[in-house]
């Protein structure tokens, strides 16, 4: 009897530790989850706010045509298009650029904007970058609470989506418990609604796993398969992060690279037969 109950106590231990430390996690999943949904909340901060920078400034100098959103911003909180430093500018833009840039503003159609209102311009410029700023900060430590929450995952997809994944579901916990099907298409539920609401719309092969490199350079007659094996090696790799904690990131990854290169080597057999 005093066996038993020695048993039990140790069981009772046991089970009182481990749910501390499962309880640990979900606080560290949540606090992941948070930092991952702020970096997309200052995302669309960010593109609606400079959407309105640029129609905003476009009344000053509409020439100004930078593909790049950040480089715009910065650009045009360092110009003075009565006084342009092209040695400076191109610091920022690049030579070719720097000097197209002071060509149009010699020509430019826009505003003669007094002195104010070109300061409350570049203001709002600047609180843009400092957006900027504050996503990288966070970024950093993203990666951080991935790799630490979610070792597995974080190498076998990189943290960024192991973050997304983990906030997408709710919780690592939960992640863990899905099958990879669902693992493969998490972030795309529109386009799986729209599917079942018509089954003449495909549906979705990849939602945020569509991010990682393997995908998203490969041939787009591959990418579902590709997807698919992905999609199970993350769905292995939650389930270690979640509940056993082993380290199994590198077999993972061996065994994910000898399927893709499988999946390559039939898509390029099957392209040459079609030349010939």
């Amino acid at each position: 009897m005093k066996r038993e109950k020695g048993g039990s106590k140790r069981e009772k231990f046991l089970k009182k530790a481990k749910e501390s430390v499962q309880e640990s996690l979900r606080s560290r999943d949540m606090v992941l989850s948070g930092v991952t949904k702020t970096i997309d909340e200052t995302q669309r901060v960010i593109n609606q706010l400079t959407e309105r920078f640029e129609a905003w400034y476009d009344v000053y100098f509409p020439e100004l045509k930078i593909e790049d959103r950040k480089q715009y911003v910065e650009v045009a909180i360092y110009l003075d298009r009565e006084k342009i430093g092209v040695e400076n500018l191109a610091s920022i833009a690049g030579r070719k650029k720097a000097e197209a840039i002071a060509n149009a503003a010699g020509k430019s159609l826009g505003a003669q904007l007094n002195k104010k209102d070109i300061e409350e311009i570049k203001l709002l410029g600047k609180r843009i970058i400092s957006l900027y700023s504050l996503i990288e900060e966070l970024e950093k430590y993203q990666k951080e609470l991935a790799e630490e929450i979610a070792p597995n995952i974080s190498d076998l997809a990189g943290a960024d989506i192991a973050a997304k994944l983990i906030a997408h579901a709710g919780s690592l916990d939960r992640l863990a418990k899905m099958p990879s099907s669902t693992i493969q298409v998490i972030g795309a539920e529109k386009a799986l609604f729209k599917h079942l609401k018509n089954k003449k719309i495909k549906p979705p092969k990849h939602g945020i796993i569509f991010q990682h490199a393997k995908i998203s350079s490969s041939p787009k007659a591959v990418r579902g398969k590709i997807a698919r094996a992905l999609a199970n090696k993350l769905a292995t790799a939650a389930k270690a992060d979640a509940f056993t904690g082993h380290d199994i990131g590198d077999s993972l990854k061996k065994d994910l690279d000898a399927r893709l290169a499988k999946i390559m080597g039939e898509y390029e057999r099957k392209k040459k037969v079609k030349v010939q």
